[in-house]
């Protein structure tokens, strides 16, 4: 359900047009940056737990990894037997001014106190996120071809 405008979406939505063969490359800023990525899934279970806890508290509910945006482009290309490397050109225009180059949560008291902990591992986000938008890919590509759906480069380069 994440927009086309996240790093995550924006590679995954491509791969899907990538591999339907209607994009044929992917522009983003810096692939170093390293995020806490996970599941919406598991955080609405920790937000239950929290609702439910008998005392309220504060609590950060996060993955505790961090991965690249590299990291997310090799599971995601190999996914489809693909190099990354082939499709991804790398732009200043896509670099944030304010760019925060390493962001981890500690889950370790929701952890403890909570007894949460996300389910759902870096590789199988990933890998959902892919399986929803090669289908999506699939259903743009029928459109173009019976001309319901103009295709348009621009359309594809979200910044």
């Amino acid at each position: 359900m994440r927009g086309e405008t996240f790093v995550t979406r924006k590679i995954t939505r491509a791969v899907g047009r990538i591999v339907a063969g209607i994009q044929d490359k992917l522009i983003l800023g810096n692939i170093e940056a390293s995020r806490d990525w996970g599941f919406a899934g598991d955080y609405v279970e920790a937000m239950h737990k929290i609702l439910n806890h008998k005392n309220p508290d504060d609590f950060v509910i996060a993955t505790g990894e961090t991965h690249t945006i590299k990291e997310f482009l090799k599971i995601a290309f190999n996914y489809v037997n693909l190099k990354y490397e082939d499709y991804i050109e790398i732009s200043e225009k896509y670099y944030r001014p304010n760019e925060v180059g390493y962001l981890l949560g500690d889950p370790s008291k929701a952890n403890k106190i909570l007894g949460w902990k996300p389910k759902t591992s870096f590789d199988e986000l990933v890998k959902m996120m892919l399986d929803n938008d090669i289908e999506l890919a699939k259903s743009e590509k029928i459109l173009i071809e019976k001309n319901l759906l103009k295709p348009s480069w621009e359309n594809f380069l979200i910044p």
